[in-house]
């Protein structure tokens, strides 16, 4: 893990994949932080990636496109439609993610609006390893990363509204067939890469 920093503004990068951004200039000139959705997801230029930010006084985020000024500043643009379509993504050069899967799916992203289905996520998300049906790519994250995932297919919130929240390592039935019908399947703890 690297930071670059562009004068007030500071740019978190893994394995030089921008993460997170903070100090980042609005064209009203206040500031404010940033993530980026789906990191891994492979794109041809920077400013095709999607960011988000939350919207102050409120649990709501908004997308848009994070634009680096090198060293001198980060601005963040609001472009509430913004998505990965638009963006020429090189499929053959993605590492399967169940992340981006689930993140990409509009009939996940559909369910996990209910209180239920998300909480169910979240759990099948934690202890749990899954495997890609295609490639036999293991898929795993922290109870962190479990939460942050629910909360951005939700588009409101962060983590901790999930963290700890409830049926750690618990697969439901509905959820298992929703991650089947994306090409993942339950695997097993000795399968962690």
């Amino acid at each position: 893990m690297r930071r670059e920093q562009h004068l007030q503004g500071e740019l978190t990068l893994l394995d030089d994949v921008p993460q997170q951004a903070t100090g980042c200039l609005l064209p009203d000139g206040t500031k404010t932080d940033a993530r980026c959705l789906l990191p891994d997801v492979a794109v041809r230029t920077e400013a095709h990636r999607v960011w988000t930010r939350h919207l102050p006084g409120s649990a709501l985020c908004r997308r848009g496109r994070l634009i680096v000024d090198s060293g001198k500043a980060l601005f963040f643009v609001d472009e509430p439609g913004a998505d990965l379509a638009s963006a020429p993504i090189q499929h053959d050069a993605m590492r399967p993610s169940l992340e981006r899967d689930l993140g990409t799916s509009a009939r996940v992203r559909a369910l996990a609006g209910g209180d239920l289905f998300a909480t169910l996520l979240y759990g099948a998300l934690c202890n749990t390893v899954w495997r890609h049906k295609a490639t036999g790519t293991a898929w795993h994250c922290s109870w962190r990363s479990a939460g942050d995932i629910v909360a951005d297919l939700r588009g409101q919130g962060d983590y901790l509204d999930w963290y700890c929240f409830s049926g750690e390592g618990f697969v439901d039935e509905q959820v298992l067939a929703e991650i089947d019908a994306l090409g993942w399947e339950l695997g097993s703890d000795e399968a962690a890469e």
